[in-house]
């Protein structure tokens, strides 16, 4: 007698839902993922190399390290993310010298030292914002080194440094500039090595072995962790590159829109 069951067994069923087991994050945020239904099933398959799904999560990658890169070298040159999101380009206002305090006869060098910067600013590069900028990056040095003076007499070659740092600063020396970097010393009558006196100067302010990389296609500025210190005009670039990234007023700072 042959008998069947309606309760035997029929094709093996696995009801368990397919789940995630590769996922891609940038910036915290999902940018792609794969599937495996199950381990015992088959092994999991990445995308395959130049698929459309690979490409757009490069792609991603590429954008985000990007973004990084030129975050860290904007907050770099003006001093952080709060200064950043804060910058205008709005002209410098002229205000009198601030020193701290000196000696009555290192406070004197310092003011003349300020006032031939002010005339070079005119006579070298036509500008009278450099000027300010320039008393705005010597008042930053004499409160980070208040010993610059009195270690060397040679406020001529501390002219020079300073003319040259802000002008590294501003993206004013070279093809790119509105100078040749072996054109200023002349102008300036100051020997060449003042450009050394000028790199400790900054280092100073900004340690070189701190900074960012610049990203491809940045001017070439010097970062100082100084806003004040900028021309309106470097200014702007900044603003510029920045509203890349936050169009929007109002937008998140943290999150690229």
């Amino acid at each position: 007698m042959h008998s069947t069951s309606s309760d035997s067994p029929g094709p093996a069923t696995d009801h368990r839902r397919p789940r995630i087991t590769h996922l891609v994050l940038v910036d915290g945020l999902p940018a792609d993922h794969w599937v495996e239904e199950s381990a015992d099933v088959a092994p999991p398959v990445p995308p395959r190399v130049g698929s459309g799904r690979a490409r757009r999560t490069a792609a991603l990658i590429t954008a985000a390290e990007q973004r990084d890169a030129e975050l860290r070298w904007l907050e770099a040159l003006v001093g952080g993310r709060a200064a950043l999101l804060a910058l205008d380009d709005s002209p410098l206002e002229p205000r009198p010298l601030t020193l701290p305090d000196l000696a009555p006869a290192l406070s004197d060098r310092a003011r003349a030292v300020a006032a031939e910067c002010d005339r070079l600013a005119v006579e070298v590069f036509d500008d009278e914002e450099l000027g300010t900028a320039l008393r705005r990056l010597w008042e930053a040095v004499l409160v980070t080194d208040p010993g610059m003076l009195a270690r060397s007499s040679r406020d001529d070659t501390a002219v020079g440094a300073l003319v040259w740092a802000g002008a590294q600063a501003n993206g004013l020396l070279g093809r790119e500039g509105r100078l040749l970097a072996r054109d200023l010393w002349p102008r300036l009558g100051v020997p060449t090595s003042a450009a050394g006196r000028g790199g400790a100067l900054l280092d100073r302010l900004a340690p070189a072995a701190d900074l960012p990389v610049a990203p491809p296609g940045a001017p070439r500025l010097r970062p100082t962790g100084r806003p004040d210190v900028l021309l309106a005009q470097t200014r702007a670039l900044l603003v510029a590159r920045r509203d890349e990234f936050w169009p929007r007023p109002g937008s998140n700072p943290m999150k690229p829109v």
